[in-house]
């Protein structure tokens, strides 16, 4: 018992012990607890989890980078753009809520990009990469489309950013409407590091005429598609737009081809010859090409034709030439550089044989080589490759000129005729003449950048001087801070220098005249320019329609106005003997009577009118050199009286005439005839009796 006790003894004083300091080690414990407020020391830091509820704060101005490691999804930060070919429309883009949050694409962001009624048909936008595309690995660009039809074309273009030339483009179909599909783009690992620059057009050469809402999406390099090689086109060689009365045709849907060609003469050639359908087109075959011949009925005189065209297709062959043949034989060939799996157009200048051929005696043609070629559009054609005179001298004085571009004038300093706005022109300044001129080569748009702002308020024209062989339309448009700009739709003459003075009122209403910062020309060919000025100078022709009448129709009787009916049967040129040269022109889409180098000039009814319940004639006119002139009105007798006109140049002029002017010698219920008389050139519109 006592060791027993003494035992107990020793087990009460160590839980003694032990319950002091635990009491110690919790009041330890409280008292940090009542510092909790305290900073901690730095090893007790641990940041926060980054917040994954989708909620960010949404940055733009960023330059992506396209790999085949990171989606470039939109989410919280996206690029700057830049668009192109909004000419009477716009393009808009912002970052949205994804239209479909399902399938494919569960993100909350997408891109929207709405185009308005009347971009062009190859409008679209671009952003810039932070580093050049490595596509040794993966070669399939990919991205997530909405697209609200199925069958359009969504083209994705990759260039780089300091040098459009260098780029590459691939076009993909939509196939579904209204939901999220992905579309890949297969590039080739020869693309590594030559493009950073992101170019996309939605509804790729599609109307444009309504507007259309696309979105895209997670934009990501992965492994391209199979493409399995086509070993025949699919589509036409382009349609030939040279003027039937410049070509010479052996072999073209286009034009009238000369007759009795035989495309398959018996030379011995192992080759074989067809005529196929592509795409509804006619097109010659030479499959396993050693050489084919083709025989002229007759000689054929080309001395005349500057080039002979040709449209080719292949897709094995490595080369092949063609050559012309005259008698002798007189044979002279053209190595063609071979390009696979796309039309090709080439124009070979006949300078190439005429040193060997006798162009007046062209009888055969043949090629050699080795494939399979398609050949389409093979004719001979005259086509200058660029004006051989001068740009018209610009006689306006120096004090009245603010000149951008001309050899006439002190140039405004300092501007930029080709800053990078990631178009495809190719500009150079080429001397035409002895003359400094602007050369747009294959034209798709092209700006010109001011050093400073011009103020061009006080004057009244945009003078340009254009030549071009074969664009379709070309616009000109003045740009003012904002940006605000405004085209002008240029009425497209070919091979001859064409002078055309804008009114700056066609802009007036948009940009800020005081602060014109850039000039841009868009369209398509190639366009050489010159004599570009503003100026104060007066126009030589109207470029608005006259103002259109607001006299009710039944009150009446139209002699020439696009506003009313006019009455049936009416010689506005009978032959009187007159020396005015008369033509109906339009003017900014109205018809008007031009008289130039007025003396005097006729006008003949079908039929008497009868004018005597009407009250006033009214008369519309321009003209910027006549010193005066006179409008008669003839009844029966004849019987006439003049009213003589109080000039002003440059501007439309409205007349309303008293029909009592007349009516004390002519007869109103017989009118036969009007009669104009003076000097100049006269503008008319909207020429009709009112009451």
């Amino acid at each position: 018992m006592k060791n027993n006790n003494i035992h107990i003894k020793k087990t009460n004083s160590f839980s003694v012990l032990f319950m002091l300091i635990l009491f110690s080690i919790t009041m330890v414990f409280f008292a940090s607890c009542s510092k909790e407020d305290d900073i901690p020391p730095p090893s007790a830091y641990v940041a926060p989890e980054p917040d994954t509820t989708g909620a960010c704060v949404f940055l733009t101005g960023i330059a992506p980078e396209l790999n085949g490691e990171e989606v470039i999804d939109f989410e919280c930060q996206g690029p700057d753009y830049t668009f192109f070919g909004e000419k009477d429309g716009t393009i808009t883009i912002q970052y949205a809520e994804n239209p479909a949050r399902e399938g494919i694409n569960t993100s909350d962001k997408a891109v929207q990009v709405i185009q308005t009624a009347g971009v062009e048909p190859w409008a679209g936008f671009f952003f810039d990469l932070s580093s050049k595309v490595d596509f040794s690995v993966n070669q399939g660009v990919k991205i997530k489309i909405y697209s609200p039809a199925v069958g359009q074309t969504v083209n994705l273009k990759l260039e780089d950013s300091a040098d459009g030339a260098i780029s590459a483009e691939i076009s993909r179909p939509t196939t579904v409407a209204n939901e999220w599909e992905e579309l890949t783009f297969t590039f080739s690992s020869g693309d590594t590091d030559k493009f950073d620059r992101f170019v996309l057009f939605f509804d790729f050469q599609g109307p444009k005429d309504a507007e259309t809402i696309h979105y895209f999406d997670e934009i990501i390099l992965g492994e391209g598609e199979v493409i399995i090689p086509p070993t025949e086109p699919t589509t036409a060689a382009p349609t030939p737009i040279k003027p039937a009365s410049d070509v010479i045709s052996l072999f073209s849907d286009a034009y009238t081809n000369i007759e009795g060609t035989d495309f398959n003469p018996n030379w011995g050639q192992s080759t074989v010859v067809t005529e196929v359908d592509i795409a509804g087109n006619n097109t010659l075959k030479y499959e396993n090409l050693n050489y084919q011949g083709t025989q002229f009925e007759s000689p054929i005189d080309v001395s005349e034709m500057d080039f002979l065209h040709v449209d080719y297709w292949t897709e094995n062959s490595t080369g092949f030439n063609g050559f012309l043949v005259s008698s002798g034989p007189a044979e002279a060939a053209h190595a063609f550089e071979v390009t696979t799996r796309e039309w090709v157009s080439v124009d070979i200048p006949l300078s190439q044989f005429s040193d060997v051929v006798d162009l007046m005696d062209v009888i055969q043609m043949k090629v050699d080589g080795n494939g399979t070629i398609f050949l389409d559009n093979i004719f001979f054609h005259k086509e200058p490759t660029g004006p051989s005179t001068a740009a018209p001298t610009p006689t306006i004085p120096e004090s009245d000129v603010i000149s951008v571009f001309s050899d006439a004038y002190m140039n405004v300093e300092g501007t930029d005729f080709n800053p990078n706005w990631g178009q495809a022109t190719v500009v150079t300044q080429v001397d035409v003449a002895g003359n400094n001129t602007l050369k747009y080569e294959n034209l798709n748009y092209q700006g010109t950048q001011f050093a400073a702002p011009l103020d061009v308020s006080g004057m009244n024209f945009l003078h340009v001087d254009y030549w071009t062989s074969n664009s379709t339309g070309l616009n000109g448009s003045l740009i003012s801070s904002g940006p605000a700009e405004t085209p002008h739709a240029f009425e497209v003459t070919t091979g001859e220098w064409v002078s055309v003075n804008i009114p700056l009122t066609t802009f007036s209403s948009v940009v800020d005249l005081m602060d014109v910062i850039q000039l841009k020309f868009d369209g398509d060919g190639t366009i050489f320019l010159d004599n570009i000025y503003f100026h104060r100078g007066q126009a030589t022709e109207p470029f608005t329609a006259a103002p259109t009448p607001t006299v009710a129709a039944e009150n009446v009787i139209s002699v020439f106005s696009d506003a009313y009916s006019n009455v049936e049967g009416t010689d506005f040129n009978p032959n009187w003997g007159q020396g005015t040269v008369v033509t109906q022109v339009d003017i900014a889409g109205n018809s008007v009577l031009k008289y130039e180098n007025l003396n005097y000039q006729g006008t003949q009814f079908a039929t008497p009118l009868d004018v005597s319940e009407m009250s006033m004639l009214h008369v519309d006119y321009w003209t910027a050199n006549s010193t005066g002139f006179n409008g008669f009105l003839i009844s029966t007798g004849p019987a006439e009286t003049p009213h003589a006109f109080a000039v002003t140049t440059g501007e439309w002029v409205s007349v309303d005439i008293p029909l009592t002017t007349f009516s004390s010698i002519v007869d109103l219920m017989d009118v036969i005839q009007l009669k104009f008389d003076g000097d100049g050139t006269i503008y008319l519109d909207n020429i009709y009796f009112y009451k």
